[in-house]
């Protein structure tokens, strides 16, 4: 069995405050896992250890299959690793394409028009209604978040980290980035993908991995998974 990311007993702690405790967690290629947990949970602090912004006090992470060490975003985004976060990472002022010319290797020649064009294929491929010239400021909710995932894709990320991708968002571009996630999958990437919906869990997810107070209590299987279990799994037990 082929895993794209694994995580062995990670720990992180910001003071007397345990964040993660001893998680152990695995992605397989072109599969798609559900985080679960109410808030506090330490989801978004896991993941954010995954995309370099944390380094773990303890424990291995492993892409495929190699032990490696991810102490910054650009080290993540070397293993093509690129997280969606739930707050955007945008410049207001600058437009679509400089906001995915930000961050790229200083070594490369530095060409907005090829950015652009790079970008506008990656648009078509995936349907994405997106006016690369246009201001951030300018945007609305939803194509602000569809720039940050034309910026993952852009850096050529194979293992894609959703945080809350479709919160605040309308309905027909919710829709789209849903099928755009299983489109991910079915090309071989794999996707984290935390959500406080459990439809849309329901809807797009291979496997429910759960956790609680910082550490991983439990997983769902794609034949277990009904709105039943995925509620019992985050409130622990019967209630």
């Amino acid at each position: 069995m082929e895993y794209a990311i694994q995580l062995k007993n990670v720990t992180k702690t910001f003071g007397k405050v345990v964040a993660n405790k001893n998680v152990s967690l695995d992605v397989k290629k072109g599969e798609i896992l559900s985080l679960l947990g109410e808030n506090g949970s330490g989801k978004t602090t896991l993941m954010n250890m995954i995309s370099g912004i944390y380094f773990p006090d303890s424990g291995e992470i492993l892409v495929d299959g190699k032990r490696v060490e991810i102490r910054s975003p650009k080290d993540a985004y070397d293993l093509g690793i690129g997280m969606i976060h739930q707050h955007f990472k945008l410049i207001d002022v600058f437009s679509a394409t400089e906001n995915i010319a930000l961050g790229l290797d200083k070594k490369q020649k530095f060409d907005l028009k090829e950015v652009r064009k790079k970008a506008q294929a990656i648009c078509d491929r995936y349907h994405f209604d997106l006016d690369l010239n246009q201001k951030v400021y300018e945007m609305s909710v939803s194509q602000k978040q569809t720039l940050e995932i034309v910026k993952v894709l852009y850096r050529g990320a194979n293992i894609l980290i959703l945080d809350e991708p479709t919160r605040g968002i309308d309905i027909g571009t919710k829709t789209e980035i849903q099928k755009l996630v299983l489109k991910l999958a079915d090309e071989g990437k794999s996707l984290i993908f935390i959500s406080s919906e459990i439809e849309e869990m329901l809807r797009t997810c291979n496997r429910m991995a759960v956790l609680r107070d910082g550490q991983k209590v439990g997983e769902i299987d794609e034949q277990d998974m009904n709105q039943m279990n995925v509620m019992k799994a985050i409130a622990g037990g019967d209630k």
